[in-house]
């Protein structure tokens, strides 16, 4: 069951008062004092509320592939309307994370094995362009960041605290990319996080994954980058998808046979 993320209420035209308000029999607050005491409130994007809600739930497997998206059921669990719903679910097409079938309805994406290939050979060919743009220009400053967010990771590998371990391995190869200061790269890169998120979710789920493997993954990244070689960093980046991409093919395999002894 998903959460709800109903609207907050915008306040009523009777709630706004222009002239000076009573409180407590004789003390009055001016419009001034009043101006001051509030702040503005924000609007809230219902549409990104909804399409954070149905992401997290498919990367979590709370949704499984090939769930069919009822409307009805989805509008009444969210407690919004039909119209950021559907505007959500085209923004998680774009992801890869649902798909849209003609006649039939919207689906939870069911990945195949040359789907896992493509996404982790694409991801290997945006993080070495980063590489190459980034690799002479990053600072001390910057691996400091890195190595914080490596200590991070071992700290909620400490807690067994896993999905955020996971959350933090994404901000490390965020971080990368939103240092090559290439709006195309990140916005390529961006399309294909929640799909490696979701299969990486499947791999810890159907499998006796080290999590601690990605701490080791991180500092030879880092190492490289501090050696500022590039080859030594693509050769990292392609060995690293590599493996991550063969591990997802059998947790799918797995995840196959399991759902097949479901009756």
């Amino acid at each position: 069951m998903l959460t709800s993320c109903k609207p907050l209420r915008e306040p009523s035209q009777a709630a706004v008062h222009l002239n000076p308000i009573p409180i407590s029999g004789s003390c009055l607050i001016s419009n001034e004092m009043l101006v001051s005491a509030l702040r503005e409130i924000r609007p809230i994007n219902l549409r990104e509320q909804v399409v954070d809600h149905i992401r997290l739930a498919i990367i979590e497997g709370r949704l499984k592939p090939g769930d069919h998206m009822v409307e009805a059921q989805l509008t009444q669990q969210l407690g919004v309307s039909r119209t950021p719903l559907r505007e959500a679910l085209i923004l998680l097409e774009r992801e890869g994370l649902v798909e849209t079938i003609p006649n039939r309805g919207t689906f939870v994406r069911s990945f195949t094995s040359s789907d896992i290939e493509a996404i982790f050979s694409m991801r290997t060919v945006l993080e070495d362009f980063a590489a190459e743009r980034i690799v002479a220009t990053l600072t001390a400053q910057d691996y400091k960041a890195l190595e914080a967010l490596i200590k991070e990771q071992a700290t909620f590998i400490k807690a067994d605290d896993f999905k955020r371990v996971r959350s933090v391995d994404m901000q490390f190869h965020r971080y990368l990319i939103e240092r090559s200061s290439h709006p195309h790269l990140f916005r390529s890169w961006s399309e294909i996080v929640a799909q490696i998120a979701a299969l990486l979710y499947l791999r810890a789920e159907t499998s006796h994954y080290d999590e601690a493997r990605v701490i080791a993954d991180h500092k030879k990244i880092l190492e490289a980058y501090k050696a500022k070689n590039l080859n030594a960093i693509k050769a990292a980046n392609k060995h690293i998808n590599e493996r991550v991409a063969n591990e997802c093919r059998k947790a799918l395999e797995v995840s196959r046979g399991l759902s097949a002894r479901i009756p």
